[in-house]
């Protein structure tokens, strides 16, 4: 993925949308009254920290230019503007034109980025928009071929099999937590980059070598120029990942004034942290635990429907990174473990909290603006009581990302009265990153003493900043 990561996106898997269901608890029964969306707003109104998820690697310059320059060379490809007459159809030259359009607003994204990682994703994207109109137009006028196209993936997929040959996993072993945050990204984009050389099961490719062209008389011009199109743009997103991690890659090895292989390093961190996952996640309930009252291993009632899918979120999460099998990318894999171990803690506290009668039922406005305050405080203190804030910020940024959505969700709210099981279904996120929190701190010492490190980045605490998310 080239924002969040496929870990982070686990998270999203399963929300609910702001329905006008009513809200069944863990008691069952109905509750019809809804709340008040005026007083709703105002509970999820104010600041957010900024987190933004750690990216220890310098981008060249240079690097920006010339992926800019690439798109504006495959846009001089295309007729501007792009004619609305001709012996194209329609139905070819709209596609084109919004794709065009796309690409120049990624670049203008791009030039207001606020960070690497995020201008990095618009070139990239701004690339893919630029081919997928170019190749369109290309094709339905004669001038690409299928073949053309097909040889380009290939070579793609020959590219990133010699890159990850040639790719070394390197790192300062004084500070083995820059390389641990680098290389999965790298790894994530070279990953995506060989997705994107493999045609998908709605690309047109025919493997035949007399597969029709633009110009036989049996061929489908239009659906064929869109779908060579969508394929080219597949390939040249690829080709930009792919040089993205290289660049990535390289800059990182250059930066280093004491170079050496880190992966014995994370490979033992991996087996260490893998065990004391194994052990924690014995004290969760099984896979198959579904009732509420398994879930908060005392009587349910009251509980309420944003604590009980906070816990069962919290629950399924943890049996997932438990139960991930060991990778090619140990990096990737002690990152994983990391989230793990600070998952099950989440999932072990709220349940402790829940049992001793702490009051989470989200029943009021003000119900609400405590959930949300207990979030938002709870993510400040991880970061300032963490050993390591990149750690720390590896695992919350997209926590904070989640609950701006999540406010202005609420916020947005077009009706007078938002339906309880609407605020609940989102309240859960409040519920959740709370507990997430509290448990990062001990987890980023875990992951540190895996890897033979001190906090190192403690010397620079975090001082959180705000916006008005």
């Amino acid at each position: 993925m080239d924002g969040l990561t496929r870990r982070r996106l686990l998270a999203v898997a399963g929300t609910t949308a702001l329905a006008g269901c009513p809200d069944f608890g863990a008691s069952g029964e109905a509750e019809t009254t809804p709340f008040d969306a005026t007083a709703v707003q105002t509970a999820v109104s104010g600041p957010l920290p900024e987190v933004p998820e750690p990216f220890p690697v310098l981008v060249a310059p240079s690097h920006f230019d010339g992926a800019r320059r690439a798109v504006r060379s495959t846009l001089d490809e295309l007729p501007d503007p792009i004619p609305s007459a001709g012996t194209l159809d329609e139905t070819t030259r709209a596609p084109v034109r919004r794709s065009v359009e796309r690409a120049r607003e990624k670049l203008a994204a791009a030039d207001d980025a606020a960070t690497t990682r995020e201008r990095l994703g618009s070139l990239r994207y701004a690339q893919y928009s630029a081919e997928r109109a170019a190749s369109t137009w290309a094709f339905a006028t004669d001038e690409l071929s299928r073949e053309a196209v097909r040889s380009r993936g290939i070579t793609l997929e020959r590219n990133v099999d010699s890159f990850r040959d040639d790719r070394t996993l390197v790192g300062d072993p004084d500070d083995p937590v820059r390389a641990l945050l680098v290389h999965p990204i790298v790894e994530s984009l070279t990953e995506d980059a060989a997705d994107d050389a493999t045609p998908e099961w709605d690309d047109y490719e025919p493997a035949s070598s007399d597969a029709p062209t633009a110009d036989d008389t049996e061929a489908e011009q239009l659906p064929d120029a869109l779908a060579v199109g969508q394929r080219a743009a597949a390939v040249a997103m690829g080709r930009a990942r792919l040089a993205d991690a290289r660049h990535l890659a390289e800059r990182f090895a250059d930066s280093l004034t004491d170079s050496r292989s880190m992966r014995p390093r994370f490979v033992d961190a991996r087996e260490s942290l893998t065990t004391t996952l194994d052990g924690r996640v014995t004290d969760l309930p099984g896979t198959e635990a579904n009732d509420a009252e398994e879930l908060v291993g005392s009587d349910a009632s009251g509980v309420g429907r944003a604590v009980e899918s906070a816990l069962r979120k919290l629950h399924a999460h943890a049996h997932y990174f438990a139960d991930r099998d060991p990778t090619a990318d140990p990096a990737s894999d002690v990152l994983a473990r990391y989230e793990g171990i600070a998952t099950v803690d989440a999932f072990l506290s709220l349940r402790d909290r829940v049992a001793s009668d702490s009051s989470f039922a989200v029943d009021s406005a003000a119900a609400l603006r405590e959930r949300r305050s207990a979030a938002v405080t709870g993510i400040e203190n991880a970061l300032e009581a963490s050993a390591d804030r990149r750690l720390a910020r590896e695992l919350l940024a997209f926590p904070v990302a989640k609950l701006a959505s999540t406010d202005a969700a609420l916020r947005e709210w077009g009706e007078p009265a938002i339906q309880r099981a609407a605020v609940g279904d989102r309240a859960r996120y409040y519920v959740e990153f709370a507990a997430l929190a509290r448990a990062v701190p001990a987890a980023v010492d875990e992951t540190l003493a895996a890897l033979g490190a001190g906090g190192s980045d403690r010397a620079t605490r975090y001082l959180p900043r705000r916006n008005g998310r």
